[in-house]
């Protein structure tokens, strides 16, 4: 017993490390895959994320004789998710919604269904593979996949639903519906093509909420870490200085929270987490 839980330390280490070095290369340079990969490899202190990237060269390469000779956008996305959605079976995982490994790349791949980011992760680094020009769609809510095709029009796929195309106003109302009164300079800064480093912040952040969800509050404490890896962000550490109290960890939870405090002195919430730094602050001074 005592051998496998050094075995899965062993592992989560490699993994974070792993994680570590490819959020710190440009955007650019990042391999989407194996980022979540190795997001799913230390949570589940196992994986093979090699094994997982030559899965999904396969499923290109079997792709690639579904498309060819495909010459129109409609065409060609119709084939690819005939493959996906019909001889596959991937679809959105709707009857168990918030299980974690529903975040897990290497689940999704193995078990066919997960998350609309996840399902749409795989639909891009396959439409990648076969040089296919597609892009994520971050919508408030849900996550779609996006085929630029300036002739005929943009298509906008939903890999949870089994590859059904969304209308350019559905879009919109997916938008409206969460930000309210809108304009066309924001539909056009919500619509633009996430960053690989934002769409795996997006999975993470998926991954809090369902830890938080189930209490597991040292996990969710892994996945902010990793949030605060591929980028800074105030929100992120005061909620890391907040589960750190949950869990035990005063003195990280106090630097957290008064770094916060220091950071973001305009925030709603500030007078409420410096009444909570200088309980702990108090706490800390009578166990000393």
């Amino acid at each position: 017993m005592i051998t496998l839980r050094i075995t899965i330390s062993v592992m989560t280490s490699l993994a974070r490390r792993r994680f570590r070095a490819i959020a710190r290369l440009p955007d650019d340079q990042i391999n989407l895959a194996e980022a979540a990969l190795c997001i799913a490899w230390e949570d589940q202190g196992d994986g093979n994320p090699t094994a997982s990237l030559r899965i999904i060269d396969a499923m290109a390469a079997t792709a690639r004789a579904r498309i060819t000779d495909r010459r129109e956008a409609r065409a060609t996305v119709a084939a690819l998710n005939q493959y996906l959605f019909e001889e596959l079976g991937f679809r959105g995982n709707h009857w168990n919604y918030s299980d974690p490994s529903n975040s897990f790349l290497d689940q999704v791949i193995a078990r066919r269904t997960g998350l609309p980011i996840l399902l749409s992760v795989l639909y891009l680094e396959i439409g990648w593979r076969l040089q296919l020009p597609v892009v994520g769609l971050a919508l408030p809510g849900h996550f779609l996949v996006r085929y630029i095709d300036p002739s005929e029009g943009d298509l906008y796929i939903d890999p949870f639903n089994r590859g059904r195309l969304w209308s350019y106003a559905e879009c919109e109302r997916q938008i409206t519906s969460f930000a309210g009164v809108v304009n066309p300079a924001l539909i056009r800064q919500i619509m633009a093509p996430p960053s690989p480093r934002s769409i795996l912040t997006r999975i993470l952040r998926n991954l809090k909420s369902a830890y938080i969800q189930r209490e597991q509050f040292e996990r969710a404490l892994a996945t902010i870490d990793r949030i605060l890896i591929l980028s800074f962000d105030t929100g992120e550490l005061r909620d890391r200085g907040l589960l750190r109290v949950r869990v035990g960890q005063w003195l990280g939870a106090l630097s957290d929270l008064e770094r916060y405090a220091h950071l973001a002195p305009q925030a709603r919430d500030l007078e409420t987490i410096r009444h909570q730094a200088q309980a702990l602050a108090d706490a800390l001074v009578q166990y000393n």
